[in-house]
C-alpha cells in the first residue's frame, strides 16, 4: 500500500468529510486516490490558489467547529499561503496544513527555500516526518492536538516518503502507534477564595454612583458562563458588554450595550470610560477592545479573569488577576456578594435607563453628500439585516465597509459571526466564507466583501460555482480602498489616490457562472427580496454600489 493510501484512509477514519486543495506535483497521486478511491467518503475542493485553500479549510473548521484539512505543495506553493497561515494562527484556529517538501534522495531542488522557518513562522507548529512508518502516528496526534484546541497546524512529509510503500502490517503497527502519550485534562479552573474576597472588596471600594460593566470575550463563550455573568450583573446592576470576538453573546438581554472597542458602539464606550468597576471575563482587553487604553480611566477598578495567567495585565494594568475558570469564577464572585448582603437590583436597571438602550441607533445618524446611483452603506446593511434569512451565519472580511457590516448584521449566536481580520489582511472573506458554506448545516450562508478584498480573491468565484456552493455573497463596492480614502482625508491629503475603480462585479460573476446582481437603491434590494430571502442552490453574488463618501464613526 502506498503511503499516501494509507493516509487517505487515516483521514476517513478520523471524520474528514472536506478537503481543499490546488494539486501540484507532489500532492498529484495523494489527490487521485483520494478521488479514485474514496470519493464516496470525502469531497475534494480543487481551489484556484493555494492561499485560498488555507482560507477555505478555515472556514470550514470555525462553522461548526471541525478540523479543517488543506493540502498543499511544496516551495512556492506553501509560500503563496502566509497570510491565511497567520490569520489561522492569531485564531487558534483547528487547522492541518499537509506540506510536502523535497524528496530525502535529492540534493538540489529548484523549489526549495526555507519551508520550515517559514512554516514555523506562520503556523507556529510544525512536525516533520522522515520516515513512511512515522507518519501515520504523527497525524494522528495532529488530529488529536488539533481537537484540544492546539492549533493550526502543519505536518511536513518528503514527497518521496508519501509515495513510498507500507505493508499492512506496517499501517497496522502506524496506526496504533501513538508519538505522544500526553494526556489532556478538561478540569475547571477553580478560583481561590482569597482572590474572590479581594475582588469583592475592589467591588465595593468602587464609586457606587457609577454603573459597573462586565466585559465578555471568546473565553467567556468557551466555559459557558453566559448566565453566571447575567447573574452578577442583575445583583449588581452592571451592564453587560462584550469584545468583537464575542459580539452578540448578551444580544437578547435589555441591558446589553454591544461590544466595546474600536469599532464598537458608542454607548458601549461611553459606559466603558465612565464606569469605575469593569469585570473582564476571558477576554484579552486588547488595543482593539480598549482604544489602546483610552476607554479605562486610570484609577478604575478592573478585575481581569482568564484560564491563562499571562494573557492577565498583558494589554492594560488591572488591580486583580484571577486565574480561574470563566464560569466558575463569575458564580463565586455573585456568591460572595450575596454572602455579604449585597443586592443593587433596581438601582441602575431602570425602564429610563431600558428605554435609552432601546433607543440608541446601532448606526450613526451623520449627514453625508449623496452620491448619484449609490445606496448610503447604513441603509444597505439595515436593510439586508431584515432581508437575509435570520438563521444564517456570517463571514467578513476587512476594510471600511466591514465597520458597517459590524454595526449593522446580526446573527443568531457569537459562532455564526466569523471575523478574518484577525491578522488586519484583507482577501481573507471570500475564501474563508466559502469553506464555511461547505460546513454551515442548516444555516444560510452569507458572506461580506470590500470591493478590493473581493478582487483579491475573485478567482475564487469558479471553485463556489464550480462546486455549487450555496452562498450569498455581498460585495460593498464604494469603488475605493476606503480605510485609506478616509484616513487621508482626515489628515487633510490627497485621498483621490485611493480611489480604485472596480470592473463590472456582476458582470464578472456572471461570467465565471455565478447568478448576480446590481444594487444601487432600496428598490433593488427589494426587487431581490425572495433571492435574499432564501438559501440559493449555487453561488449568489449581489454588487451593492455603495456611497463612498459616507464615513464611519470609528478612527482611521
Amino acid at each position: 500500500m502506498k503511503v499516501h493510501e494509507a493516509v487517505s484512509r487515516l483521514f476517513n477514519e478520523e471524520g474528514v468529510e472536506t478537503l481543499f486543495a490546488l494539486m501540484s506535483e507532489d500532492t498529484m497521486s495523494m489527490l487521485s486516490t483520494l478521488h479514485e478511491q474514496w470519493s464516496e467518503d470525502m469531497s475534494v475542493v480543487h481551489t484556484r490558489h493555494e492561499q485560498g485553500a488555507v482560507a477555505m479549510a478555515d472556514g470550514y473548521s470555525r462553522a461548526s467547529d471541525d478540523v479543517g484539512v488543506c493540502i498543499v505543495g511544496r516551495g512556492p506553493a506553501v509560500a503563496q499561503t502566509g497570510t491565511s497561515l497567520v490569520t489561522a494562527r492569531k485564531k487558534g484556529a483547528k487547522l492541518l496544513v499537509i506540506v510536502p517538501e523535497m524528496p530525502v534522495s535529492d540534493t538540489y531542488d529548484i523549489k526549495d527555500f526555507e519551508q520550515e522557518s517559514f512554516l514555523k513562522s506562520t503556523v507556529g507548529t510544525v512536525r516533520s516526518v522522515r520516515s513512511p512508518e512515522t507518519l501515520l502516528p504523527t497525524l494522528k496526534d495532529a488530529f488529536r492536538s488539533l481537537r484540544v484546541g492546539e492549533g493550526p497546524i502543519a505536518v511536513q512529509v518528503p514527497w518521496d516518503v508519501l509515495d513510498d510503500e507500507l505493508t499492512d502490517s506496517d499501517v497496522e503497527i502506524a496506526r496504533n502507534r501513538s508519538t505522544t502519550n500526553a494526556v489532556v485534562s478538561d478540569a475547571r479552573l477553580h478560583p481561590d477564595d482569597d482572590v474572590i474576597d479581594a475582588a469583592a472588596e475592589l467591588y465595593l471600594d468602587s464609586d457606587a454612583t457609577k454603573i459597573p460593566m462586565v466585559i465578555a470575550g471568546r473565553g467567556a463563550i468557551k466555559a459557558d458562563a453566559k448566565e453566571a455573568i447575567e447573574s452578577f450583573a442583575k445583583r449588581t446592576n452592571a451592564v453587560l458588554a462584550t469584545t468583537l470576538q464575542a459580539r452578540g453573546y448578551f444580544g437578547d438581554h435589555p441591558f446589553s450595550l454591544g461590544f466595546v472597542g474600536d469599532f464598537g458602539s458608542n454607548i458601549a464606550n461611553e459606559h466603558l470610560h465612565e464606569s469605575d468597576f469593569v469585570l473582564a471575563v476571558g477576554c484579552s482587553l486588547n488595543p482593539y477592545t480598549t482604544d489602546s487604553g483610552h476607554l479605562i480611566d486610570d484609577g478604575v477598578k478592573v478585575v481581569h479573569i482568564d484560564t491563562d495567567p499571562s494573557a492577565i495585565g498583558r494589554y492594560v494594568p488591572v488591580d486583580l488577576g484571577i486565574q480561574g475558570d470563566a464560569r466558575l469564577t463569575v458564580d463565586a464572585l455573585t456568591a460572595q456578594l450575596e454572602a455579604r448582603g449585597i443586592d443593587r437590583s433596581g438601582e441602575f436597571w431602570t425602564d429610563r435607563f431600558r428605554n435609552q438602550i432601546e433607543d440608541t441607533p446601532a448606526l450613526d445618524e451623520g449627514e453625508f453628500p449623496e452620491q448619484e446611483g449609490r445606496i448610503d452603506p447604513r441603509e444597505l446593511v439595515r436593510n439586508l439585516d431584515r432581508l437575509l434569512p435570520e438563521n444564517r451565519v456570517v463571514v467578513s472580511d476587512g476594510g471600511h465597509f466591514s465597520r458597517w457590516v459590524l454595526d449593522g448584521i446580526s446573527t443568531p449566536k457569537p459562532a455564526d459571526f466569523h471575523w478574518t481580520l484577525d491578522f488586519a489582511a484583507i482577501g481573507q472573506g471570500l475564501p474563508h466564507g466559502i469553506g464555511a458554506a461547505l460546513n454551515s448545516g442548516d444555516r444560510t450562508p452569507v458572506t461580506f466583501c470590500g470591493d478590493a478584498g473581493f478582487m483579491m480573491a475573485i478567482q475564487e468565484v469558479d471553485t463556489a460555482v464550480r462546486n455549487e456552493i450555496p452562498m450569498i455573497i455581498i460585495v460593498m463596492n464604494d469603488n475605493a480602498l476606503g480605510t485609506e480614502y478616509h484616513s487621508l482625508q482626515t489628515a487633510n491629503k490627497y485621498a483621490d489616490v485611493a480611489l480604485l475603480e472596480a470592473p463590472d462585479i456582476a458582470d464578472v460573476a456572471r461570467s465565471l457562472g455565478a447568478d448576480s446582481y446590481t444594487v444601487r437603491s432600496k428598490d433593488d434590494l427589494t426587487a431581490i427580496s425572495d433571492i435574499l430571502g432564501h438559501q440559493p442552490d449555487g453561488p449568489v453574488i449581489v454588487d451593492c454600489k455603495t456611497n463612498s463618501a459616507v464615513r464611519h464613526r470609528s478612527k482611521m
